[in-house]
């Protein structure tokens, strides 16, 4: 009797020891924050422009990839009208699918603008419309995606930069 005691404490450990040790497994990778950036210029918009402005921009997604942080830096103006991105190759114009504008906090600093705010799947427009955000995610993965600044003197984009993942960055700097 207390053998067989003995033998059902020791099954039910082991399978609390497998249930968290899967558990911690499934938190870490589902809970890894994926990190993006993108470098704009005008010599990047299609067709290019002659702006002298420039900017930065960081995106984070947080757990389970419900919500992306963004911020943006910009360079030599104040007056950005629009800020989005959209879905398209590099050279190549796409369609908007995220307003970067509509609730963000926009910042007009000396000779620039700080922009900064979250993006959720109610977010999304144009083909990701209804689409969850993964959707968005794996194109900024995939270097399917842009972020793209209007200011008044260029409707359809003063600067421009693509959306890298910057974990295969470090991975082609490691390799």
């Amino acid at each position: 009797m207390i053998l067989s005691r003995i033998a059902h404490v020791k099954l039910v450990l082991l399978v609390v020891s497998l249930v968290t040790l899967l558990g911690t497994i499934f938190i870490s990778t589902n809970a890894q924050a994926a990190k993006f950036t993108a470098s704009m210029s005008g010599n990047q918009v299609a067709p290019p422009t002659e702006s002298s402005m420039n900017g930065t921009a960081s995106f984070r997604t947080t757990s389970y990839d419900t919500v992306i942080k963004y911020k943006i830096k910009v360079s030599g103006s104040s007056d950005v009208t629009s800020a989005d991105i959209h879905l398209g190759e590099s050279g190549k114009n796409g369609e908007t699918v995220v307003d970067l504008l509509k609730d963000s906090k926009k910042n007009g600093i000396k000779q620039g603008t700080s922009i900064r705010g979250n993006i959720t799947n109610t977010d999304l427009k144009g083909s990701l419309e209804g689409k969850a955000l993964t959707d968005l995610i794996l194109a900024m993965k995939n270097g399917t995606a842009y972020i793209n600044i209007d200011t008044p003197y260029h409707e359809n984009g003063e600067i421009r930069g693509q959306i890298v993942d910057l974990d295969s960055i470090n991975s082609t700097k490691n390799n």
